[in-house]
């Protein structure tokens, strides 16, 4: 017996030897043939902005990746940061060999990327380079709101002759479960303070309360009103007019978009490459062509984008990256960090798609203990999270800001948690459609006691305290369990009154006013004393610099920062433990709403664009989110549920 362990043993040996000796043989080869070739711009290239992939506040990389950091992305690749984006427009508009810029693809509207508020960044980018007077050609398929937002700022605009535009309005819909976790057994009782903190709501209505419908109103047509007001002004129409085509035709066809100046023509996508072409054709000289010889190959290359292999072109995820390392003042002795806050908060280490307590702890502290960092932003696209997450990153905020002033940049959603970390900065800059406020708390206990119970399946208990299985998912709270949930969520509630009542130089009781976990418009929370100003990261930068008194060039550095392939390989080969916003803890140590893995992208894998698949994605993600819950005691800073707009 024992030889024949010894035996099985060593071929268990010998497989994963080969295992591991095989994988990094791949990976050497991926590595090396997959390196990318220098991008190279043609003389008179055309700069192509594919709005398909998203727009997502993260570090941007001074340098195109490789084949391998593509290949180890982990699905946050797909997304183009946004600051990265703003400056690849800046630069284009001084760049000689860039004629224009072509805007096509479909925005896509899942998860935190490419909201509204980031939208208006860049809106903002393309008008600013049409003051260089290069052309800004759209050309639009089926477009929706959001992609006509942007493609409104173009010079020219096509519609497809089959195509339309649909713009209906904004809609936010929310799912509940209530009768489906009635159907199956599952019990949830919860604990809350404020009317409006509607993020139980989806687990224990089947319906939005009267106070969660009134927010929504609210928020969303100041939202509404934004994309209006930005359309009419770029498009030199009454808002008035817009509006009553929207509500007379919903889907407003290319000959009533024409007539109403919504488009400039109607056309296919190749008179949109004719005009393009000679664009790009009345930019170059002849010495310029004979020179541009190798930069054509490039252009070749890029042929499968636009199949015209004859336009000189460069995309946007290719451009960027020669444009933020050229912004950078290297040799500046001073330096403003961006700290990029951007998904859900949740305690420990997080991952993909969330904030870390933890981890992004670290890295403030990377931030605070370095002498060339005058002065910090950062950057807030966050519905919330773990409340005790929340306030370890507040905390290091606030010892940051000893030393270094810190300004906060809001994004498309700075609520509840994304609002209590928010309360370290001096200065706060929201854009009128930011999604913000929502000062409120609450604790979710769910039980699987009638669900367990319908399967024989039974549980009997042994304590040596009146309250030791309190987060426990065999059986309902009792009358005496609640109150004691209840006085914890009301102790963490009062603390975020406290802190925003500091920041904000207001007194608790006008703070408790407006917080109720009512969700406010970025320019309803500067009407009511939430956000000091109307602006970008732009903004918040030069308000950093003057806040730090810096003079002069300043280095940007942006955290977390990017790691490399090598850093991501080592990591994987490295095996190590599964970060805690995706493990299984405790019943004690999840707090009440441990349910199972998290599954960070899962609704990655539903790609579709049609109706069902954009429901199956919003329940996947409202499941997906439920399982990211684990804050040690169960007591959440979180907006309503999942904020789905269209």
């Amino acid at each position: 017996m024992k030889s024949f362990l010894t035996a099985i043993a060593a071929n268990l040996l010998t497989i994963a030897i080969c295992v591991v000796g095989g994988l990094l043989l791949i990976i050497g080869i991926a590595a090396s043939a997959g390196s990318k070739q220098p991008v190279t711009i043609a003389d008179g290239a055309v700069l192509v902005i594919d709005l398909e992939r998203a727009f997502s506040d993260r570090p941007a990389e001074t340098k195109p990746g490789t084949f391998l950091d593509d290949a180890l992305a982990a699905g946050a690749g797909d997304a183009m940061p946004l600051r990265a984006a703003t400056l690849a427009l800046k630069a284009a508009a001084e760049d000689d060999r860039i004629s224009g810029i072509l805007l096509r693809g479909s925005i896509p509207a899942d998860g935190n990327a490419s909201g509204f508020a980031a939208l208006r960044e860049l809106r903002a980018a393309l008008i600013s380079f049409r003051q260089s007077k290069k052309p800004v050609h759209a050309y639009l398929v089926n477009p929706e709101t959001r992609d006509y937002y942007v493609a409104s700022t173009a010079s020219v605009i096509t519609i497809d002759p089959f195509g339309s535009l649909l713009m209906p309005g904004l809609a936010s819909e929310q799912i509940f479960f209530a009768g489906l976790f009635e159907k199956f057994g599952i019990g949830m009782q919860v604990s809350r303070v404020g009317r409006f903190k509607a993020a139980v709501e989806p687990f224990t209505r089947r319906d939005m309360s009267a106070e969660s419908r009134r927010q929504t109103e609210s928020y969303l047509g100041d939202m509404w009103s934004e994309v209006k007001r930005g359309i009419a002004q770029s498009r030199g129409i009454d808002t008035v007019a817009l509006q009553s085509m929207v509500d007379s035709q919903g889907i407003i066809l290319p000959a009533d978009a024409k007539a109403a100046k919504l488009v400039d023509r109607i056309a296919y996508f190749d008179d949109v490459l004719d005009d393009l072409q000679k664009i790009a054709s009345s930019g170059r000289t002849a010495d310029a062509d004979r020179s541009s010889a190798k930069d054509s190959v490039r252009a070749m290359e890029l042929a499968a984008l636009l199949d015209r292999p004859s336009l000189p072109q460069i995309t946007l995820a290719e451009y960027a990256p020669i444009a933020v390392g050229k912004d950078r003042s290297f040799r500046a002795s001073q330096t403003i960090a961006i700290v990029y806050a951007e998904g859900d908060i949740v305690d420990g280490e997080g991952g993909d798609g969330t904030i870390g307590g933890a981890s992004l702890s670290r890295e403030l502290r990377r931030v605070r203990n370095d002498a060339k960092v005058k002065a910090v932003v950062v950057r807030v696209n966050s519905p919330g999270g773990s409340a005790i997450a929340s306030e370890q990153i507040q905390r290091e905020l606030m010892l940051i800001r000893k030393s270094k002033p810190i300004v906060v940049s809001m994004g498309t959603v700075a609520a509840s948690g994304g609002y209590w970390i928010s309360t370290a900065a001096a200065r706060v800059f929201a854009q009128p459609n930011t999604i913000t406020g929502s000062i409120g708390v609450f604790a979710l206990v769910p039980n699987i006691k009638e669900l367990a119970n319908r399967n024989g399946v039974t549980f009997d208990t042994v304590k040596t305290g009146r309250y030791a299985d309190l987060f426990s998912l065999a059986r309902p709270r009792t009358d005496a369990e609640l109150a004691v949930l209840q006085r914890g969520t009301d102790a963490v509630y009062e603390a975020f009154i406290a802190r925003v009542a500091t920041a904000r130089s207001l007194t608790p009781d006008s703070v408790r006013m407006i917080a109720e976990g009512r969700v406010w418009s970025g320019e309803d929370a500067m009407r009511i004393g939430l956000v000091d100003s109307i602006g970008g990261l732009d903004a918040a930068l030069k308000s950093a610099a003057s806040l730090a008194k810096i003079t002069g060039d300043y280095d940007v550095l942006e955290y977390p920062r990017v790691k490399s392939a090598t850093e991501k390989l080592t990591e994987l080969l490295e095996n190590k433990p599964t970060p805690v916003a995706a493990a299984i803890g405790s019943a004690a140590a999840l707090g009440s709403s441990a349910i199972g893995t998290s599954a960070p992208g899962a609704s990655a894998l539903l790609s579709g664009r049609g109706s069902a698949s954009t429901l199956a994605r919003d329940i996947t993600h409202e499941l997906n989110v439920l399982l990211r819950y684990n804050d040690p005691r169960g007591v959440y800073a979180r907006m309503p549920f999942v904020l789905r707009i269209r």
